[in-house]
């Protein structure tokens, strides 16, 4: 306020500030069965959306020491003028969340729920900012990164973790997101245990990387397209299935017949890339494939492969001296 201020004025805008303060962590009850809780990850946001800070957000929920407190984050902002979040951890428990916005900005959302709470300022519906994370009494603060659904499409997530090859307290996240603006839809054929399979492979291209890190609560986080190489690995693609872009994409395999499987596996393709990360160049491949649950015989598992397509067991980076592996959740 500054020390300029009469006294007398200052007790009145503390009075005023301590009013909003109270007003805005107005504790929310959760009605888990209202549809905007309910249905958010499979909800599509209507494109009427895409050019405002309303619509749907997904992303990536982490805690730089936590493992537990990893997972995808869906977020309802203003569809039918209504606030809500819901975090899916990768040890599967879900967390629901009531969204109120804020006397002090109407583009700031606090989100509250069973779980606890947390801030979205969406000002920059293309870059929005989480604050004051604090989730299952964890009383360091997570961290949220997020990508607006556009076209009619949610952004493809793919998660993962990281680890020094010699130090084991060197460890963290590894997430990355598509943007869904560049989404494909490409027909494939294969053959799976002697049995012809058909359908999509719907890609997008990486447009956000979130790699958090045992020793500070912020993650490092690229999010312009610019920021990403051409990918060494786009012809590594599984058998059968072809990516049209080399650009490092996030994909899902559908598969329509003989039978309509649905989302069989997800694949990340990563290779050659090169960021930086506090000031110093990290190289890194991260080229995986899911396992395939199979109806017509023995499941199939999943797969690394290195940047000329030999197998691997992990992806890799090399940052500052250090050399280490990353795994996909």
């Amino acid at each position: 306020m500054g020390k300029k201020l009469f006294i007398a004025v200052f007790a009145i805008l503390l009075i005023i500030s301590c009013s909003t303060d109270n007003e805005d962590n107005q504790t929310v009850t959760i009605d888990e069965s209202i549809p905007e809780i309910a249905n958010l990850v499979t909800h599509v946001a209507a494109t009427e959306f895409d050019d405002s800070a309303q619509g749907k957000y997904v992303g990536v929920f982490g805690h730089y020491q936590n493992s537990d407190l990893h997972g995808k984050i869906y977020i309802n902002a203003g569809m039918d003028t209504r606030y809500s979040a819901l975090i899916e951890l990768v040890n599967g428990e879900t967390l629901k969340f009531k969204g109120v916005p804020q006397s002090r900005s109407a583009e700031i959302i606090y989100f509250e729920g069973e779980a606890g709470s947390f801030d979205i300022n969406f000002e920059d519906y293309t870059n929005p900012q989480a604050s004051n994370v604090f989730i299952n009494s964890v009383n360091t603060e997570a961290y949220i990164t997020l990508v607006k659904s556009t076209q009619g499409s949610d952004p493809l997530v793919f998660m993962g973790t990281y680890v020094d090859d010699m130090d084991a307290t060197f460890f963290g996240n590894w997430d990355l997101i598509a943007n869904p603006a560049t989404i494909t839809s490409t027909p494939f054929t294969t053959t799976i245990s002697g049995f012809s399979v058909s359908g999509n492979a719907v890609s997008q291209e990486v447009v956000t990387m979130s790699i958090s890190h045992a020793g500070s609560t912020d993650p490092f986080v690229i999010n312009e397209a610019d920021d990403f190489d051409t990918n060494a690995a786009a012809g590594c693609t599984p058998v059968g299935v072809d990516i049209p872009t080399t650009e490092p994409v996030i994909a899902d395999i559908i598969v329509t017949a003989p039978f309509p499987l649905g989302d069989v596996a997800d694949v990340l393709s990563a290779g050659g890339q090169t960021s930086m990360i506090n000031g110093i160049e990290a190289t890194w491949n991260f080229n995986y494939t899911s396992s395939v649950t199979n109806p017509l015989g023995a499941d199939l598992p999943e797969t690394y492969i290195n940047n000329d397509c030999s197998a691997a067991t992990s992806g890799t980076w090399s940052w500052n001296g250090r050399t280490g592996t990353t795994t996909a959740l």
